[in-house]
């Protein structure tokens, strides 16, 4: 109030700000309901200036609990603010921290614009600015369990110079060249930090491509603020982002594609190869799914007789399509058994198909399914129910790989009939199963967060929870890999274990769909159990909350001689006590590795 009162500027500010407040928010800010229940669970502190207002405000509007600096009248500088531990950010204890240093920035864009800089202070900057903000985020970390996000400068180019002002400026890097060296530092201090990504406002922009983004009325080419619908375009852009960090909302595992008029112009059993125009671009975004783990499927009305054919036009990506269900058949059927043999539910299952007709179908017959036309597949590559679950693994990329070498298993396991043991024992199986080491920590995030048939209590831990059980010693981590003749299963089981005097309980127990009929699951609790006893520890202990699809992880425990011991709400407790039962030999199929297979 005394600022108020005494300070003119300040005054007029608040006022300008409160009366733009009065306006309704956009209608685009309306959020489905469970964006809107997803963010109520967060808490957010912008670290900043009053660039950051009308961000609060959007998130505010959707029950986000809120803390500006700005508001109370901290420092704009992230830095200051966070090394600061008497900092109202601290109190507020956020779970998600926005980051902007455009009010220090925005003097060395105004020495550019007025030609004042050069080369050697230009450099010292940068490095300045992204030595700051790492010593800033390296001392809230002490303090916070978050994840942090650098927002870019926000900037029309208005150069003074003229549009090739760098060619004009010869002792200083131009606006446009400084800034894109001031976004290259974030993204290298984000590349060296798991809990830190970048807010691209340009990227966010040029989506957008509606709607003045940039407040006009007092745009100068040096410093600039959002307008509302601006805020509400980088804030969206924020949704996004958490929602892909936590791993919130539909995941896609598995497209399936319609062929006639959809991956090519034209009907290739009428018109022949030669009378047909391959859509390249929509081959090269399929590429791209497939290094994000997402497995293709196709499901086309027609001939069968026609593979060869849609193999030759579809070239190298037709190795990479693991099922083609080419028949007569309703697509809707098609799709289900891909989802079936696929062992996933039909929610992680996307459709294309140029035919309105069999879309509607589809939605109307599993609606569970999301059908999209043939030309939203280029826009998957910027979707959220497309984004890979956490930092891309070599596992992901290879996971179309991996379902080619398992749908030669089940070729070759037809030929022994009845014989699963001669089967098992012909396939040179070998388990590699140990305590997590940080490297593994990512996989286990993807395992944790994409398993639904195996996963025991559907927790779904985040990379950060995760890395606090790591690094606990009440806690353990551990996994279990798996080969064979036909290639790599790859890393497809963890547990978290919580380590008592007298008992180790698995807080969660999960394993990829790959492990079915091959008896990892049940080998993997012995490990454990033999794992536990080396601590002088008797008792394992089992979680099991049941949902719509994991009824495969009660059978588990029944199999490997659980006892149910009692129920706490939905969640069954289960219990083994090896001084009771002994502990299982591994069995004779399986080679055990002390390390991982060259």
């Amino acid at each position: 109030m005394k600022r108020m009162i005494t300070d003119k500027k300040f005054r007029n500010t608040v006022l300008t700000r409160l009366t733009q407040a009065a306006r309704p928010i956009n209608i685009a800010t309306e959020l489905p309901k469970e964006d809107k229940d997803f963010l109520t669970q967060q808490r957010i502190a912008f670290v900043g200036g009053c660039e950051l207002e009308f961000m609060k405000e959007f998130f505010e509007a959707n029950g986000v609990s809120c803390y500006l600096t700005f508001d109370h009248n901290e420092s704009p500088d992230p830095n200051l603010v966070l090394s600061d531990f008497k900092s109202g950010v601290y109190a507020f204890n956020p779970n998600i921290v926005v980051l902007s240093d455009v009010q220090f920035i925005r003097s060395e864009i105004g020495s550019i614009q007025h030609n004042k800089s050069d080369f050697k202070s230009q450099d010292d900057q940068l490095e300045f600015v992204k030595q700051r903000l790492h010593n800033g985020i390296e001392k809230a970390k002490t303090k916070l369990n978050a994840i942090y996000f650098i927002m870019t400068y926000p900037l029309v180019i208005r150069p003074a110079f003229g549009r090739f002002d760098y060619k004009n400026l010869e002792r200083s890097y131009s606006l446009r060249e400084f800034l894109n060296r001031l976004e290259s530092s974030f993204y290298d201090l984000a590349k060296q930090d798991e809990d830190l990504y970048v807010l691209s406002v340009n990227e966010t922009f040029l989506k957008a491509a509606t709607g003045l983004q940039i407040r006009e009325n007092d745009a100068d080419g040096v410093y600039e603020h959002f307008t509302r619908e601006g805020a509400v375009t980088i804030s969206m852009e924020l949704v996004d982002h958490l929602k892909v960090v936590k791993a919130h909302g539909r995941k896609i595992k598995c497209v399936v594609l319609d062929l006639d008029n959809t991956m090519w112009d034209g009907i290739l059993r009428d018109d022949g190869v030669e009378g047909i125009n391959v859509y390249e671009n929509r081959l090269t975004v399929l590429k791209f799914l497939t290094r994000r783990g997402i497995i293709l499927a196709i499901a086309s009305k027609n001939d069968s007789t026609i593979e060869p054919l849609v193999n030759k036009v579809l070239g190298p990506i037709a190795d990479s399509i693991v099922i083609k269900k080419i028949n007569w058949n309703d697509k809707a059927q098609s799709i289900m058994e891909i989802a079936e043999e696929l062992n996933i539910g039909l929610d992680s299952v996307a459709f294309f198909d140029d035919n309105p007709y069999e879309r509607d179908q589809i939605a109307l017959f599993l609606p569970d399914v999301l059908v999209l036309p043939e030309t939203e597949l280029i826009h998957t590559l910027n979707r959220v129910e497309f984004e890979p679950v956490g930092k891309l693994t070599d596992e992901s990329a290879k996971r179309t790989q991996l379902y080619v070498e398992q749908k030669k298993r089940e070729v070759d396991e037809k030929t022994f009939a009845l014989d699963k043991e001669g089967f098992l024992l012909s396939c040179s199986l070998e388990i590699w199963m140990r305590e997590a080491k940080d490297e593994n920590l990512g996989r286990v995030t993807e395992l944790i967060q994409r398993t639904n048939q195996l996963n025991a209590t559907a927790v779904r831990y985040s990379k950060d929870e995760l890395l606090e059980f790591h690094r606990s010693s009440e806690f353990g981590v551990y996994i279990v890999n798996l080969y064979d003749r036909y290639g790599e299963y790859g890393l497809i089981g963890v547990t978290v274990v919580k380590k008592e005097v007298d008992k180790w309980t698995m807080e969660i127990l999960t394993f990829s769909c790959r492990a079915m009929g091959k008896t990892v699951e049940e080998t993997f609790l012995s490990y454990l159990m033999k794992e536990a006893m080396k601590e002088d520890v008797k008792v394992l202990i089992g979680k099991y909350q049941k949902t719509e699809r994991n009824e495969a992880m009660e059978r588990l425990f029944t199999e490997s001689n659980f006892n149910k011991v009692s129920t706490e709400g939905g969640l069954i407790i289960w219990e083994f006590n090896a001084e009771k039962k002994g502990v299982s030999a591994f069995p004779k199929w399986f080679k055990v590795l002390n390390k991982e297979k060259k």
